[in-house]
């Protein structure tokens, strides 16, 4: 057996642990992922074999409540049917996945296999908020109980946003988690407003995974109901005099460049947003006043105008100051703004 220390027998030079023992590795992780997606696929079709008029009809029950877009419909059909797969009792008082597990406990291909699919049989649909990101993993907080969960998505080319919101079932493999079949997600500038009307439609209610899983057909709705207008992004509003003390620097700034009004007003939201989501402890009001200038600059003009030098000199503070309230914006607007984009070119030529 090769030591982790040792050369690689490839010839590379390179330690073992540093090279052919990550390809062995990286082979494993391929059949084990392929195994999974088996297993899910299994589950999928034994429950649309036989139970397809129960998750139709079971489906049909919620969809007259909102009003969807064929993609969204669609979306809410699947996650419908994972709810009945995983969480409705039947007659007999097992759920369908209940019943798949039971029904083939001497056919799966591996030990490993047959605990995946029996740890399953607790998961739940729900709706989750991207509260961390590090590296390849995800901290995924369920919206409604705050429990946490480490994910890995498998084959995903694009990246969630820190805060976005996604409805969907996460289900144990190996050290994380993984997404069952698929999730609809929701961006940041969406998830403040639907998160608003969630709490709207929870109201005083005691909300644990019971409660989740009784009325995740309304929750889920909701959620992929949302369209956001105009008026939505207008009328968010500061939360305390801090903010909108930094609001009213900033404006005198924009003002003193020549800032378009309609251009004002684009920022104005996206500060009110920063606010809602991130509820900063402001000590001075300068350095955020600066670091929208700066975010603004760097974002919507067609060359860099400022620097943090001279606008910690115009609002005396440091560049220091400037560069790290920066980062914190960047942080949570920047993946916002593309929503945006048409708006802001336009708007910087009124």
């Amino acid at each position: 057996m090769i030591g982790r220390n040792e050369p690689c027998p490839c010839g590379s030079g390179k330690k073992f642990k540093k090279c052919c023992e990550k390809k062995q590795s990286t082979g494993l992780d391929k059949v084990l992922e392929s195994e999974l997606v088996s297993l899910q696929i299994d589950m999928m079709r034994y429950a649309y074999d036989k139970f397809s008029g129960e998750l139709e009809s079971e489906a049909s029950k919620y969809l007259h409540n909102f009003q969807l877009d064929q993609e969204k419909k669609d979306a809410f059909e699947e996650l419908i049917h994972l709810w009945v797969m995983f969480t409705v009792k039947r007659e007999h008082g097992r759920t369908i996945v209940e019943d798949f597990v039971q029904s083939n406990e001497n056919k799966f291909s591996r030990p490993q296999v047959k605990e995946w699919a029996q740890s399953w049989q607790k998961a739940y649909p729900s709706v989750y908020k991207v509260s961390n990101i590090r590296g390849e993993l995800y901290t995924m907080e369920d919206y409604f109980t705050a429990e946490k969960t480490r994910v890995k998505f498998i084959d995903r080319e694009d990246e969630l946003s820190k805060n976005e919101l996604v409805v969907g079932m996460f289900v144990p493999f190996q050290e994380a988690h993984v997404v069952f079949m698929s999730t609809f997600e929701r961006g940041t500038l969406e998830a403040i407003l639907i998160e608003e009307h969630l709490q709207k439609i929870i109201g005083e209610e005691s909300v644990n995974a019971e409660y989740v899983q009784s009325n995740f057909p309304i929750l889920a709705g909701s959620v992929l109901e949302f369209e956001l207008s105009e008026k939505d992004v207008q009328e968010l509003p500061v939360q305390d005099e801090a903010q909108e003390k930094v609001l009213e620097l900033f404006m005198k700034a924009a003002d003193d460049r020549e800032y378009p009004e309609r251009f004002k007003q684009f920022v104005h939201m996206l500060w009110s947003m920063y606010c809602m989501k991130e509820s900063p402890a402001i000590r001075n009001e300068a350095n955020y006043a600066a670091a929208l200038i700066y975010f603004s600059d760097m974002h919507f003009m067609e060359e860099q105008m400022e620097t943090q030098k001279g606008l910690a000199e115009e609002f005396t503070i440091s560049p220091g100051s400037v560069s790290s309230t920066y980062r914190k914006l960047d942080e949570v607007l920047q993946p916002v703004i593309q929503s945006f984009q048409q708006d802001i070119e336009e708007a910087l030529q009124t």
